[in-house]
């Protein structure tokens, strides 16, 4: 096995490092990486990111959102998150097998005093929560197996930025986000940073052997352009999810109720109807027919409305975030 040095914490990068790895790799080495995001959600490839995350809030706070190549749940990472991924060749008794790659994970953690097991099909518990979810893709000749193991994430992000599927919730029969995970630090006897936790995994995963590889700047390039390409692209991340129906409806004080109903099919806005009973004098049809074939995406919105004078169409006192937050 090769440790290949990545230091980058831009996940665009780090995505795209784990899919041209993957084809490009000009041997059969496993492999093996160890990364950082800075404030990022990464959602699963089969998933609608507008059900996921707070749309909003993520704007608010510039999070980035990447969506990965392997399926899997949503997940939120700062630099308290530490991820590996493994990448081999392809074959039988590794397809599907999860403990085979986290079984290492697992000895560090218990080389630490750290009683970690194993559980359902992709997790690592401590006393029954979670603190590394895990999920698997694969192409004809290679199998990329990826993980994370909250270090010393912010925990309270989690529950700000992910919109949690209340019958997940109701299953585990808890209230929150942050009652189903943990931290490893709190529960370390020995305190260590993330970069010894690091060490650690590579010192388990190499047996000691000096086995760490730099990619070349013109490896660095083609990464750096499927980053660009692909995984930066509003296309990627939003635009890959099902057809689904929308509609959101409040009350403005004082100003009249709205309400919003839409279709969106790849992430483009193919129908909207606007009713309610507030004051305005103007109709709606203006901002229906605006927002048909624009990006379901706050600041495309935005942009079509800036020119629209929104008191002509719901009355006195309404502002065009308020009609945005409504769509979104």
């Amino acid at each position: 096995m090769i440790y290949i040095e990545n230091n980058s914490k831009n996940p665009y990068f780090n995505l795209a490092l784990e899919e041209y790895l993957m084809k490009n790799y000009p041997n059969d080495d496993d492999i093996l990486l160890l990364w950082q995001n800075d404030n990022t959600i990464v959602i699963g490839r089969n998933q609608n990111a507008y059900e996921e995350i707070n749309v909003k809030q993520v704007k608010v706070d510039n999070v980035k959102v990447v969506r990965r190549l392997s399926g899997g749940g949503t997940v939120y990472h700062d630099e308290g998150n530490l991820n590996f991924s493994f990448i081999k060749k392809r074959s039988s008794n590794v397809v599907n097998n999860y403990y085979h790659f986290l079984q290492p994970i697992i000895s560090v953690l218990q080389k630490l005093g750290i009683y970690a097991e194993f559980s359902g099909k992709n997790d690592i518990l401590i006393a029954g929560k979670k603190i590394s979810g895990n999920a698997q893709y694969a192409n004809s000749n290679k199998i990329l197996h990826h993980g994370t193991i909250l270090f010393n994430v912010d925990l309270l992000k989690l529950g700000a930025y992910l919109n949690v599927d209340p019958l997940k919730m109701q299953s585990k029969a808890i209230k929150s986000v942050q009652a189903r995970v943990t931290n490893i630090l709190p529960l370390l006897k020995n305190k260590i940073t993330i970069m010894e936790f690091k060490d650690l995994i590579i010192t388990e995963l190499l047996k000691g052997e000096n086995k760490k590889v730099i990619l070349s700047s013109e490896q660095l390039e083609e990464i750096n352009k499927l980053a660009i390409a692909k995984y930066a692209s509003w296309e990627w991340n939003y635009g890959i999810a099902p057809k689904f129906q929308i509609q959101n409806k409040k009350l403005y004080e004082h100003k009249g109720t709205v309400t919003v109903g839409l279709n969106v099919n790849a992430g483009i806005i193919t129908d909207i109807k606007i009713s309610g009973d507030f004051m305005g004098y103007y109709g709606t049809e203006i901002i229906e027919q605006q927002l048909v074939g624009c990006k379901y995406d706050y600041e495309h919105i935005a942009g079509q409305l800036q020119n629209i004078n929104i008191e002509e169409i719901f009355g006195v006192n309404f502002i065009a975030s308020e009609i945005i937050d409504l769509i979104i």
